[in-house]
């Protein structure tokens, strides 16, 4: 992050002298990337954020504000990707964009100058030294010859854009060159350095907060040019323009009056210290926290500024700043957007802050010490208890620390499908290190892996054992544990709950939610599930299957066959097993309402008391399948139609944030 320089004079002479540095060494006055409201409640897939491997998201938000009217409308703080969210992915790449964007960010933040040949190019410093191959001023270069170098040349996940790193860390270093295949999804072109065109024409609809970099001649030439471009490209209503330089500010605003823009160093240092208000036409003020000594953000400027109806966007200048805990405090605070290096985390932080019971205080075990000890993040390892021999993979966050309470979703897999399969259908491992959470798998060593899901039988004695193993020696927050499982790890779960319903806080059964006979639960418990109303196996409308009978017998000698499978008269459908759960809860028993999550999904829900809902997707067509899995998708030919429009796994995290063990 380089945010620094710009603000130096301002906030120590209250302007009073010019910035004379380089305009390499300044940021942009950067917005947090704002969420649709849509978007909260929607998809939040894994991003990149490990040192040692790539991976992508796969899912994008589905609406954004259409102005920047409604996005200041919008009754919620938004997240903003700064240059692409620079400490996470290779800054302002198409690559680093599109992660954005999938994370769930409301808006882009970027930066824009022009090349010698007059292109408007989206680039943070005023050389391309810092993060490509190569070297020299933008101003003394083409296009063309920018566009040929690797903009991801020395990002590494630790420290951002930063030379004299092993080889190793620099993860994307040779895609853009074709020394190295890009990301699934990607090309490329997409770790070079694009026009402020090519962003737009990629992502025509999400907010933009474009700094115009430098002063003078050419930074007004900039700006001609940006809005040039904004108006062909229909986005000058949805864009904020920026600027340190204030006379670059008065300069866009009076050949663009219609069009939102945010003041400089010398205004907001004036607002700040001196109580001078805000110039008509502009509204939001980007601020750091702090500068040299100087608090910025205080509970006086954040009252005086909404009294004044001016948000704040805050840009953290510091990286210890930038990250969860960090980004929940400043929306705490009372800050309006976060523009921000960590997309993921901020979206996630927003989301908490935002939803009830998430940010209910954690209840650690006696495992949590201040000097909290270093695990490894994977391990499988070995657990026996009531005469049952097994092993449970655990899988540790990188959030893990010993001393900080986590919370942990205990995921059950299916019949014949060991833990490891499981965790490739689920993801729940992956998705944990984004959102800070502790993953256990369990596996009992039989000839086939399957649960018995018996109330009063050993495989619950087995769990429950293993849930105070995991108490005992992890750092869990007992307010928050969670089990969901597929399939006949669906049926377990639902045993699980029956039999500790006093401390499973929430479950998420797929494709195999039970009502396990003789079930009385000591406190309602939160139930969200999903099933396919084509599962050949678990069927919607009750019973078993035809593709059950294929299914290898306990033994792992022959088949499970037909006779013993037969589908009861009686049996219950999904939808009255959700609605015994209604019922166990407390909610109204009366048929649920329905409403459309997207063309082949449903949400049926009960009118339930306060924390203790209960809920279904179902899958219009679905097959014996976890929604939104690509693994799911990739094996259709053993369990039919997988929905991509959800993500079982993102619902669920949801679900489970919303419900805390608060009784």
């Amino acid at each position: 992050m380089r945010r620094l320089a710009a603000f130096a004079c301002a906030f120590v002479l209250l302007a009073a002298c010019s910035d004379g540095g380089s305009d390499s060494s300044t940021d942009s006055t950067d917005s947090p990337t704002t969420m649709a409201s849509s978007n909260v409640a929607g998809t939040v897939p894994q991003a990149t954020t490990s040192s040692t491997a790539i991976t992508t998201t796969t899912e994008t938000p589905a609406k954004y504000a259409a102005t920047i009217d409604e996005l200041l409308d919008i009754e919620r703080p938004i997240v903003i990707a700064h240059t692409a969210g620079e400490d996470e992915f290779p800054a302002s790449t198409l690559y680093a964009f599109g992660e954005s964007v999938k994370a769930g960010v409301d808006m882009l933040d970027l930066n824009v100058l022009l090349t010698k040949d007059g292109v408007l190019l989206i680039q943070h410093d005023d050389t391309v030294d810092r993060t490509t191959n190569g070297t020299g001023a933008v101003v003394d270069l083409t296009y063309d010859e920018i566009a040929l170098l690797d903009a991801a040349y020395w990002f590494t996940a630790d420290c951002g854009a930063c030379i004299d790193q092993a080889a190793a860390d620099y993860l994307y270093r040779g895609i853009r060159t074709g020394e190295r295949p890009p990301p699934a999804g990607y090309t490329a072109d997409d770790f070079a350095t694009p026009t402020f065109r090519q962003l737009v024409e990629r992502f025509p609809d999400i907010p933009l907060n474009v700094e115009i970099k430098g002063s003078g001649a050419p930074a007004q030439a900039a700006a001609d040019q940006l809005l040039l471009e904004l108006n062909e490209l229909d986005r000058a209503e949805a864009s904020v323009v920026a600027s340190f330089d204030d006379a670059i500010v008065s300069y866009f605003h009076g050949i663009a009056p219609d069009v939102e823009v945010s003041p400089g160093v010398g205004v907001l240092t004036a607002y700040v210290l001196d109580e001078t208000p805000i110039p008509d036409g502009m509204r939001i003020l980007q601020l750091p926290p702090e500068f040299s000594g100087l608090v910025v953000i205080t509970p006086e400027l954040i009252d005086r500024s909404k009294a004044a109806g001016n948000p704040i966007w805050v840009w953290p200048n510091d990286r210890r700043l930038e990250n969860y805990d960090a980004y929940l405090a400043f929306l705490q605070q009372g800050i309006d957007g976060l523009n921000i290096n960590f997309p993921e985390q901020a979206v996630q932080a927003v989301r908490d802050f935002i939803t009830p019971g998430a940010l209910l205080a954690p209840a650690p075990t006696g495992a949590c010490k201040a000097d909290g000890q270093a695990l490894e993040p994977d391990a499988t390892l070995p657990f026996d208890a009531a005469g049952l021999a097994g092993t449970f993979i655990r899988h540790l966050p990188p959030a893990y620390n010993g001393s900080t309470p986590l919370p942990v979703v205990f995921d059950l897999h299916g019949w014949s499908q060991p833990a490891v399969v499981q965790a490739l259908m689920s993801d729940l491992p992956a998705y944990g290190d984004a959102h800070r959470f502790i993953t256990i798998q369990p596996d009992i060593t039989r000839p086939v892996a399957l649960w018995d899901t018996a109330l009063d039988g050993d495989d619950i004695k087995w769990i429950a054992a293993l849930l105070d193993e995991t108490e005992a020696t992890l750092c869990v927050d007992t307010n928050r544990v969670f089990f969901t499982g597929m399939s006949n790890g669906a049926m377990m779960t639902s045993s699980v709950v029956c039999a500790l319903a006093d401390r499973v806080a929430a479950a998420a059964p797929v494709a195999g939610v039970r009502n396990p006979e003789g079930c009385e639960i000591s406190r309602p418990v939160p139930v969200v599930a999903f099933h396919g109303t084509d599962d050949q196996y678990l069927a919607y409308d009750g019973g078993y299957g035809p593709k059950v009978a294929d299914l290898p017998s306990p033994s792992g000698e022959g088949t499970l066959g037909s006779g013993p499978l037969a589908i009861p008269p009686d049996a219950e459908s999904v939808p009255d097993m959700i609605g015994a759960w209604a019922a166990r809860n407390g909610c109204d028993t009366a048929e649920p309402s329905g409403s459309s999550v997207a063309d082949d999904v449903t949400l049926l829900s009960w009118d339930c008391p306060l924390g203790a809902d209960a809920l279904l997707y179902r899958v219009d067509g679905g097959g014996h399948a976890w929604p939104g899995s690509e693994f799911s998708a990739s094996i259709v030919d053993f369990v039919g139609y997988t929905a991509m429009a959800i993500s079982a796994t993102d619902i669920m995290w949801q679900f489970f944030r919303s419900h805390p063990l608060t009784v």
